[in-house]
């Protein structure tokens, strides 16, 4: 007597065509193959059913074929032509001669023979799972021979390329390990962002997930093979840089460890390359990766040793190794300080900037660069510390380059609550300048005297932060205003214009005191730099037509920002729709007006009707 086995009908995602005699689909090897990795969204529910039903349906057919009581070719699509077949095969094995696939009917056409299985049976099934690449032609050479022994090495069964009945068994069963399918350059899809994302965790590349198998993702699976074969998987792995069924799986492996050695600091390895790569991923530095770690790159690297609970700073052993590159390891709480100077771009330089923003001493977007904008705010904190008698005074002497101290004395607090009262001029302009960062007061109102709008500016931040409305800068006011916690002006609407990118996006406040992004539309600004950059509190619409008489030409739905600057539509030369002028229309997203905002007519008009005087902060940048 010989043994059966039924073979699960239900269709995995990875399984390629599935074979003649025996068309099967196999559980994937761990949760690597299946989610590890993958963060894409998972296809809808009625789509994968209708792709399992047409699976199953294919699979009949081919071993209806296969047994000579179907003609044609395996088109998941059950015809008449499929049903009679089906009708014939339930009759002739004493089922109910329906025609119609049922899970009986699926699993008896499924049953597997071992007494009965060829040396092409064995060959289709490992080229099913993936172990052996090309088409079954029953001769059973090294390749074949090679193909069987990875299969049960991965298995759990002794590697000695026979067939034997153990072998079989696991070869046909449900368990058995099925192995990705190759990918190449070329190749594009959802498998290939998985792979790239998987070799971004472990540090071999530094590329968009594209999904786009391209060169540098060839690069990165060839250094990843390097790595293997470092490893002792010589046997098994080419480096070639295409992504073969055992590179995914070693890739892929839950328990794989890519520690390979410790790594010296300030000598030149392969391995500081990824591990610089993971630390910056993880936000504990923004140096660019290099091969060799640095001072730099140890401090970050403590820290993430600190964050993860691990002793030994400065020693890379497999327990770093492993922690740094799982798929979920501890993110930095703040970028390491280091030295930065004009020209610099980063998250330091962003954290200084957000700092500098934070304390009064500048009042410009953060943009990461270390521009002069920064540099002129640190002129200004040299000499508000100065003036303080501050020791720190010195670490910003120098305006185009700061110490690696300097970073940490600022980012850890310099400007925070420092006196009792806004009672000197230098130390108003920092009131007044956050509370203009932070919404509460228009850009002229930055002078330097504590006047009425200041005192309103206080009171309005006073009621949204909930503390006493004395519309004075007194102790519990100064001691929040230059914190974190410091809430910005609650309108119901902020638009953000971005002079670099012509767009112009709109935030609306939801239920939690959070903006969320409601509207992005394209813009044209004005040319030779001529739209003010700022803060602007009393935006409103003006009206339906507006007419421009110094540049003799019209404009819908126009929205003052101050002054004579406007939101309004492209251009006309009358107020007559019919009269547009199509050059402001073809300008959009490029600079091209005298300082104003033009936008399409429907985003003019949804400004206009949407954000009434008083419900909007205006950010030019």
């Amino acid at each position: 007597m010989f043994r059966s086995y039924t073979v699960s009908f239900i269709r995995q995602k990875t399984l390629r065509t599935l074979a003649l005699c025996c068309a099967l689909t196999l559980p994937l090897h761990g949760a690597a193959l299946a989610e590890a990795i993958d963060d894409t969204a998972e296809r809808p529910a009625a789509a994968s059913v209708l792709d399992d039903e047409r699976e199953s349906v294919r699979t009949a057919q081919k071993r209806l074929i296969a047994l000579g009581l179907l003609s044609g070719s395996a088109d998941g699509v059950c015809g008449p032509k499929t049903g009679d077949a089906l009708r014939t095969f339930q009759s002739q094995n004493g089922l109910e001669a329906t025609g119609h696939l049922d899970q009986a009917t699926l699993s008896s056409l499924t049953r597997v023979d071992m007494n009965a299985l060829s040396a092409k049976d064995v060959q289709q099934r490992l080229i099913d799972l993936g172990y052996l690449q090309g088409t079954a032609d029953g001769v059973i050479g090294p390749r074949s021979i090679a193909a069987l022994k990875q299969f049960q090495r991965l298995n759990g069964l002794t590697a000695n390329g026979k067939a034997g009945r153990d072998t079989l068994e696991a070869l046909y069963a449900d368990s058995a390990v099925v192995l990705p399918a190759p990918l190449s350059q070329g190749s594009k899809g959802a498998a290939v962002g998985r792979l790239q994302r998987r070799l971004a965790q472990l540090g071999f590349f530094d590329g968009a997930a594209d999904e786009n198998y391209g060169q540098s993702t060839a690069n990165a699976v060839a250094a990843f093979q390097r790595h293997l074969i470092a490893q002792g998987h010589a046997d098994e792995i080419i480096d070639d840089g295409t992504a073969s069924p055992m590179t995914q799986y070693r890739l892929y492996d839950d328990g794989y460890s890519s520690y390979l050695r410790g790594v010296t600091p300030g000598q030149s390895d392969s391995e500081a390359l990824r591990i610089e790569r993971r630390l910056v991923q993880l936000g504990y530095s923004d140096l660019p990766a290099d091969d060799v770690l640095d001072d730099d790159s140890i401090a970050a690297l403590n820290l993430f040793k600190s964050q993860e609970g691990l002793g030994n700073p400065g020693v890379i052993d497999r327990e770093t190794v492993d922690a740094l590159f799982a798929p979920n390891p501890a993110r930095a709480e703040f970028c390491v300080p280091h030295a930065i100077a004009t020209g610099d771009s980063g998250q330091v330089v962003r954290d200084v900037e957000e700092a500098l923003v934070r304390g009064g001493m500048l009042t410009k977007m953060p943009t990461g660069q270390y521009g002069d904008a920064m540099a002129s705010a640190i002129e200004r904190l040299y000499g508000y510390l100065s003036t303080q008698k501050d020791p720190n005074a010195p670490l910003f002497a120098d305006s185009k380059h700061l110490s690696a101290e300097a970073v940490e004395t600022l980012v850890d607090g310099l400007l925070s609550y420092r006196s009792e009262s806004a009672d000197s001029s230098d130390e108003i302009r920092r009131v007044q300048s956050r509370l203009y960062t932070l919404l509460y007061l228009d850009k002229s109102g930055v002078d330097g005297h504590l006047g009425s709008d200041s005192r309103a500016a206080l009171r309005s931040f006073q009621s949204a932060n909930g503390l006493k409305t004395t519309g004075r800068a007194d102790g519990d006011t100064m001691d929040l205003l230059f914190t974190t916690e410091a809430r910005s002006n609650p309108f119901p609407y902020r638009v953000e214009v971005s002079i670099d990118s012509q767009t112009v996006s709109v935030y609306a406040l939801n239920d939690k005191g959070q903006y969320d992004l409601q509207k992005t539309f394209t813009c044209s600004t004005g040319l030779h730099d001529s739209t003010p950059r700022g803060v602007f509190l009393d935006g409103h619409p003006v009206n339906r037509w507006h007419h421009f008489e110094k540049f003799n030409c019209w404009a819908q739905y126009s929205f003052e920002v101050t002054g004579d600057i406007m939101f309004h539509s492209v251009i006309y030369s009358s107020d007559n729709e019919n009269s547009l002028r199509s050059g402001s229309l073809y300008a959009l997203g490029n600079p091209a007006s005298h300082g104003c905002i033009r936008l399409t007519v429907e985003d003019a008009k949804w400004l206009y009707e949407h954000c009434k005087r008083g419900t909007v902060a205006i950010v030019i940048y």
